[in-house]
Formats: structure tokens, sequence, C-alpha cells
């Protein structure tokens, strides 16, 4: 273990895309000066001066955020943390990239973009609510590309029509981004779309379209379930979470895992203003728990779980701790092993919530 992970939402957008579940608000112009006051109160509140080995900034949109209030999150990191040459990551949409604008997020220390391209098809873009076309989609990647080495960008599955996910898997190799993320799209109950979830395509179409990025993606490593990237561009501050390691979760509805409990941060915008870091939720996991949490989230991940980590970390085997659940998975062909590591198979890619559900 390397340090800590940290998380900071930024839950601001300018448009409610419809099919997002996550804490945000849509707001016109930049992200207002009382959130960042907020976070940093919250830092400074919690910092420990722990060794960091990543910072994420994740949304909501995070490239909504002024730069100097930017500049001002990143001092108060620096004054708070013993930050370990970070990867820093933050999520921007298309419609925020400009040349400028990455050469001053540079200058603050931000390494690694993530544009939520989501498709390059018009048709598409308009039945996921999204602000940009697929225009501003292909000018941005063209632009990060040139300003960052370490960048990437997400794209959903099973938005209609689900034919343009096949030219949205071609469009983004011909700008040979180091990572790419994948996702199939989800109706959830608390979103807009959850009237549309008669819409949504068959569990079988949604599976050709995963092994279609299975296939087109060739040219990176399919490193976890839903990443794709190129040798050295896996995501630093990600593997923290496909872990089970620690990590701090600043801004409303964050989550923060650390000595065994996980705390939620309250998900109101305005009671998070008034009082940064009051937790909703708390939880202390037994330790039977954290260990079939490591298993899950590993077993995400192409490498799985090497026997070494799992006795160094909790004195103990794998075969002693779930020989027969493993043995099950194993034989039903999630699952493959060597003396050295345990990790899913394509299978257990693609059926990957069979294993966790086996495991609990």
């Amino acid at each position: 273990m390397n340090g800590v992970g940290l998380y900071i939402h930024v839950p601001y957008c300018r448009v409610a895309c419809p099919y997002c579940d996550f804490v945000k608000k849509p707001i016109e112009g930049d992200a207002p000066e009382a959130f960042s006051q907020a976070l940093c109160k919250e830092i400074s509140a919690v910092a420990g001066g722990e060794p960091v080995q990543s910072i994420f900034f994740g949304g909501g949109t995070p490239s909504l955020i002024t730069l100097e209030a930017l500049a001002t999150i990143m001092d108060t990191l620096n004054g708070s943390f013993d930050l370990q040459s970070p990867e820093v990551s933050l999520e921007a949409n298309p419609d925020d990239v400009t040349r400028e604008r990455c050469a001053q997020w540079k200058s603050l220390g931000v390494n690694r973009i993530m544009l939520g391209v989501q498709s390059f098809d018009d048709e598409a873009l308009r039945y996921l609510g999204r602000c940009h076309d697929s225009a501003v989609a292909r000018e941005a990647c063209e632009i990060v590309a040139s300003e960052f080495d370490n960048w990437g960008l997400d794209l959903i599955f099973g938005a209609r029509p689900s034919s343009s996910f096949v030219q949205s898997l071609e469009t983004s190799i011909e700008f040979s981004p180091p990572h790419v993320s994948t996702y199939g799209l989800t109706y959830e109950e608390r979103t807009p779309f959850w009237r549309r979830r008669s819409e949504a395509i068959e569990e079988d179409d949604s599976l050709s379209l995963y092994r279609m990025a299975m296939d087109r993606l060739s040219g990176h490593i399919h490193y976890e379930v839903s990443n794709f990237a190129k040798v050295g561009f896996e995501s630093r501050h990600n593997g923290i979470y496909w872990r089970n390691e620690e990590y701090i979760g600043f801004g409303p509805g964050a989550y923060s895992y650390r000595d065994g409990i996980r705390a939620r941060n309250h998900p109101g915008i305005a009671r998070y203003l008034d009082e940064p870091g009051r937790k909703s939720e708390t939880l202390t996991l037994d330790p039977r728990e954290i260990r079939v949490e490591t298993l899950i989230q590993h077993f995400r991940t192409r490498n799985g779980l090497a026997r070494a980590y799992y006795e160094e970390r909790f004195g103990s085997t794998l075969d002693k701790d779930f020989g027969e659940e493993l043995a099950r998975l194993e034989k039903r062909g999630l699952l493959d092993r060597n003396t050295e590591r345990i990790w899913p198979t394509r299978e257990g890619y693609e059926l990957n919530n069979e294993i966790g559900l086996a495991l609990v």
C-alpha cells in the first residue's frame, strides 16, 4: 500500500443527464465559490498528513470549477497531505475543453484528463441528453490528446440507436486514447430514464456490444471489467478501489474507507455547504466482510488476486478462507488459477456479478 486515494466530488452540472443517479445539481455558469470554500474546510478538518498516491476530481462536472478555485483546492491538499507525486485526474465535459484551459489545468497539477464523451453519434448523444455533439467531442479529443500524455474517454453502450456504439468505438480508436472506459446504459429508479426503462436493450444485445468493445479495443489491455488501457496508463486511483484499499472522499455524497469503516458524506448539497464533512452513513465492517469485498474487487481485474498479497494483508490463505467458494467458481469457468494468483476468465468478466454473489 503506497498511500491513500483522494476523491473529490463536484456535484454541479450544466444539465442533469437523465440517466445519471449521482449527487448533482444543474447550474448556470461555474461551480459556486461557496462550494470550494466548504470543500477546503472539509479537507483541512480531516487531513492527517497521510501519504497520497492519487487525487480524482469526479462529478458532476469538475471542469465547472474555476481555475482560481482549483488552485485553492490544490494548495489546501498540498498543505494537508503528503502528496507522493500523485496521479491527478479531472473529469471534463467535451464542451468545456479548450487549449488554454488544458494548459491551465496542467499548470495546477492535473496530469490526467477523462473526457465524458459517451458517444460520437449525434442521435445517441441526444438520447442521452448530453450538451455536446459529435463534432465537439472530436475536437475535445484532439485538443486533450495534444496536451496530455495521460488521458482517456468514457463511452456508453446501449443508448439508442444501439448500432451507434460500433461507430463510437471506431472513432475512439482513431484518437488512440491511452485509456477507454465502457459502461452499459442503466435505467435507474431515481432518474428520469426510469420511466423509459422499457426502451432498454435486451441483455443478449448488451452482452454483444460489450464483447464488441473487448474485440475492437484489442490494442489496449482489458485490465478491469469496464476499463481498457495501454501499458502504463491504467488508472492508479481506481486501482485503489479494486484492491479495496483506503480512500478519502470529499464533497456531498462522497464515500470514504479508512480503518475498516465505510462512511458517506451527507448527499444534500445545501447541507454540505453548511456542514462540510457531515456523515449520513457510517458502517464498521467485520474482518470477514473486508476479506469478501477484497476478493470481489480484485476479481474485477485482469490480474485478479495474488496469493502472497492476500497472505501479507490478512495473515491467512485464500484456500483456508475461501477454498470451497473459489473451487466452485473455477468449476463454473468464472475463475482460473495458478500457484501465484487467481483471476477472472473472459466469462468471469462477462458474468462478474455472479462472482460477487457466490462470494457473498
